[in-house]
């Protein structure tokens, strides 16, 4: 097996170990550091902790004989399992999932349980086979962990997850050389160049994972506030930019795929007496009861939003004329029999429906013709659904198309509208 014996050698592995210390005591301190900035992100406080009783660990490890068990290195092992079980409650924590400390501590248990076994603490092989598979486990729990995240737009996390799993098949490599680790503190003996690749990971895990889990936390903090910036505070529902953002390129895929779309524009009907007579709670109250109600009818895939004050909107995509009139007839029943205990009077809804077609390719020229339908229903008298009164109908093979008026609740056949 190839050495590296020459004692002139540049790097040798206790001056590597000694540098991925450093680098693993500053890299816990930016992570502490960078939960300083966001409280809001424990699991970068846990990440730092981690490294730091890694760090902890190693030098109790550096101070004893690998050959022969001591408090130092019983000590030194229990603190890396401990350091790797704070890494996974991190990865956990940063998916929003409860922490149960007793797997945290479960790796340290069962160290020092089996260290009280002779046949156990008097082999250098199975202490080695048992602190890897140790770290191992909850390095392959934390790519797991990152696996089912709850925020998949994070980009960061997809190089996090393979280096979680890539570090454990290199602590597992450890097993191989179980029965040739020789003390660090002699610079002179000789080393494998497998345990200098060890060695070499380990440093680049230690800076490679800070840097991906600091920018982790710092996408999901940049996700938080887009999402904040694109979210109705009072409903929870996407609101007028989002609505116009994610809406005008939903609408112009669906007509390039010649797929029907529909728009339904909601207005709560005679809102401002609520307000007045009941007070705003009361409307607030109203208005999320109404937001559950669409997001509960409408199917995945259909854009619903809060357009300001008592007006939604919400854009259907492949549904037909016939199925979006009745979606908005359900909503509006629906509403119509809720009963709320501030209010005598029943609530009641308006809305206007428009199909999309060549003369409205634009969201906003959409949005036109289902706000001029859904003043026709107020002016009709309130709590009705109203079509548009035009669509455009392909009549010839050539793409030729005439507007038809549509007299009442009856559906015309048109070419975006199925």
């Amino acid at each position: 097996m190839p050495v590296f014996a020459n004692p002139n050698f540049l790097i040798n592995l206790p001056t590597l170990c000694a540098v991925t210390g450093f680098i693993t005591v500053i890299s816990g301190m930016l992570l502490l550091f960078a939960w300083l900035q966001n409280r809001n992100e424990p699991a970068l406080a846990l990440w730092g902790l981690g490294y730091l009783i890694g760090t902890a660990g190693a030098v109790f490890l550096v101070r004893g004989e690998p050959n022969v068990l001591t408090w130092s290195i019983c000590a030194g092992n229990a603190l890396l399992s401990c350091a790797y079980g704070t890494m996974w409650a991190g990865a956990r924590n940063f998916e929003g999932r409860r922490v149960p400390l007793s797997m945290v501590l479960a790796g340290a248990v069962i160290w020092t349980a089996l260290c009280q076994i002779p046949s156990f603490y008097q082999s250098n092989e199975a202490r080695v086979v048992l602190a890897s598979v140790i770290s191992a486990v909850y390095s392959l729990l934390c790519a797991r962990e990152m696996w089912y995240a709850r925020d998949r737009e994070l980009i960061s996390r997809w190089p996090t997850l393979v280096l979680a799993v890539v570090h454990a098949g290199f602590l597992l490599a450890r097993i191989h050389y179980a029965g040739t680790i020789r003390t660090l503190s002699d610079a002179h003996t000789p080393q494998s160049v497998g345990l200098f690749v060890l060695a070499f990971e380990a440093l680049f895990v230690a800076f490679a994972q800070a840097f991906l889990r600091m920018s982790m936390a710092k996408e999901r903090a940049e996700l938080q506030q887009r999402k904040s910036a694109l979210t109705d505070l009072l409903t929870g529902i996407p609101n007028r930019r989002a609505f116009f953002e994610l809406g005008a390129p939903l609408l112009k895929r669906t007509i390039a795929d010649r797929r029907p779309v529909a728009l339904l524009l909601f207005d709560l009907d005679h809102f401002k007496e609520i307000n007045d007579t009941a007070g705003h709670d009361a409307g607030d109250h109203v208005l999320r009861a109404f937001s559950r109600l669409v997001t509960r009818t409408v199917w995945p895939g259909a854009l619903f939003a809060r357009l300001g004050g008592e007006e939604f909107a919400c854009l259907l995509p492949d549904v037909p004329m016939a199925a979006a009139l009745q979606v908005a007839e359900r909503v509006r029943g629906q509403f119509a029999a809720m009963k709320f205990s501030a209010l005598t009077a029943s609530t009641t809804v308006s809305v206007g429906v428009a199909m999309a077609s060549e003369a409205s390719r634009e969201l906003s020229a959409l949005l036109a013709i289902a706000d001029r339908a859904l003043y026709r229903a107020k002016a009709a008298g309130r709590n009705r659904v109203t079509p548009a009164p035009l669509v455009l109908v392909e009549i010839s093979g050539e793409g030729a198309r005439q507007p038809v008026k549509i007299g009442g609740p009856a559906v015309i056949p048109a070419p975006l509208a199925g």
